[in-house]
């Protein structure tokens, strides 16, 4: 009969093989990056006509021209002027002036012995003066050119935090969508089948086999098919748009998952307290906290400094259009200028009582982002456990729907079961398919978040604390 032999191909088609034991992922050493093994699939239809982003590009192209990342490297950009705005104050500088003044007439006077009048005021007055400084001793400086390189190094630990976080989140959008369209073919082909199963009933109908609850039935599993299609297919249009937006290109691709997504933890991830020691090493915004403890020191160390005297060698050329009575129309000086403040009102007392309240706030927030970080850990590490509990349950269910589906088949070509019951067990079988590829997405997301909290994730290696 039709109906038979549709539903001998569709278990056929459904049932999945066992899927096969991976080997085991290499471990690197502690201090070591963690980067994604990539191993392309084989080629996927390409039903839209797009063309296929891998992973491996999408992150790469993330690195490229992604807004988030362009934006911290400008902002990184900024902060490597630190130590030149600091070097400033200890290089000569050199100011320029010029006037131009005219006046009602020309004053000037005549002496005996002198056959030229003595002009004292030019009617068109010309003036130009050269001041030149430089510092000798000026002790406040001297924390400040230090604190610009800690700043420094805080503005590129930042960048670098910024760039891992894009990264981790191109790579978490890339499996959801990837996830979503695996998703997708399972739905087209449970649409097929329902499809399949309504136009059997419908012809057993015709011919009287069955009664009309059964193409009813038939119908409604269809509609439910296509909707639930629907929902998947724009599911995934929302993941791509999402990507999209993350690596700053029109929504013109199709993502293609990969075969094996790997990444290789570590072997002290399994241990809590080597997990946390090794993300407060690595992580570039624990390292971040640290410097700013020591920047908010030299901060106070600089206030500090104000209580000393400056010393300034000063220069000066000035040149004119006008001799005067000494007939030199040049004149230059050279002198040291001592500055000393004595009293201002509190004010350097009041600077030293605010930079030890930010002494305090940044021990403060190096604890916290401590904690944040030992608290990111355990929760990573719990919820990989989770999924890779979840999964094993999920391909055991994939199994066991397998089987049922392998029964089922033979008790209908024995005639010993309905087409409705072969419908409920095929639908189980896709919902089992379905769910162990969500806890297949969720087990490679949670070993992202695992190596990301443990400031181990770096997929390119380019580093933008090392530039």
């Amino acid at each position: 009969m039709l109906l038979r032999a549709l539903v001998s191909s569709v278990l056929l088609t459904q049932a999945p093989n066992p899927p096969a034991t991976a080997e085991p992922a290499p471990q690197p050493a502690a201090d070591a990056p963690v980067r994604l093994d990539v191993v392309p699939s084989a080629p996927i239809p390409e039903a839209t006509g797009l063309p296929v982003l891998t992973l491996e590009e999408a992150l790469a192209f993330a690195e490229k021209q992604s807004p988030g990342l362009d934006a911290a490297r400008a902002r990184l950009r900024q902060s490597r002027e630190l130590s030149n705005k600091a070097w400033a104050g200890y290089l000569p500088s050199v100011t320029a002036n010029g006037s131009y003044t005219r006046y009602p007439k020309e004053l000037s006077f005549s002496m005996a012995g002198i056959p030229d009048p003595i002009v004292l005021q030019n009617q068109n007055q010309l003036a130009g003066q050269l001041t030149a400084q430089q510092a000798l001793l000026v002790p406040k400086l001297w924390p400040a050119i230090g604190n610009a390189y800690l700043g420094e190094r805080v503005g590129a630990l930042t960048a670098e935090s910024t760039r891992r976080e894009t990264l981790f989140a191109v790579a978490q959008a890339y499996l959801g969508a990837a996830s979503l369209r695996e998703s997708l073919a399972v739905q087209d082909q449970l649409l097929e089948v329902r499809r399949g199963f309504e136009r059997d009933a419908q012809h057993r109908f015709e011919v009287g086999d069955v009664e009309r609850l059964a193409v009813l039935r038939a119908t409604l599993d269809r509609k439910q098919a296509e909707q639930e299609v629907v929902r998947s297919r724009n599911a995934y249009a929302t993941a791509k748009s999402a990507l999209a937006a993350l690596l700053g290109r029109p929504v013109d691709f199709d993502v293609a998952p990969p075969t094996r997504t790997q990444v290789a933890i570590p072997a002290d991830a399994r241990d809590a307290a080597s997990a946390e020691k090794t993300a407060l090493d690595q992580r570039p915004d624990a390292a971040a906290a640290r410097l700013n403890v020591d920047l908010a020191r030299g901060g106070r160390r600089q206030v500090a400094m104000e209580y000393l005297p400056n010393l300034f060698a000063t220069g000066n050329f000035t040149a004119t259009n006008t001799g005067g009575l000494t007939g030199q129309a040049t004149n230059w000086n050279v002198g040291l200028a001592l500055s000393w403040t004595l009293f201002d009102g509190g004010l350097r007392e009041a600077n030293l009582r605010e930079s030890s309240g930010k002494i305090a706030e940044a021990n403060a927030n190096q604890r916290a982002t401590e904690e944040k970080i030992r608290d990111e850990v355990r929760k990573a590490r719990s919820e990989l456990e989770s999924a890779e509990a979840n999964l094993a349950t999920a391909e055991e269910r994939v199994k066991l729907a397998w089987e049922s589906a392998r029964l089922a088949k033979q008790s209908f070509d024995a005639g010993a079961t309905t087409y409705l019951q072969v419908t409920d067990v095929n639908a189980t079988l896709a919902s089992a398919q379905l769910s162990a590829v969500a806890e297949a997405l969720n087990v490679q997301l949670s070993r992202l978040a695992l190596a990301r909290a443990m400031g181990l994730f770096d997929p390119t290696g380019n580093s933008l604390a090392t530039k």
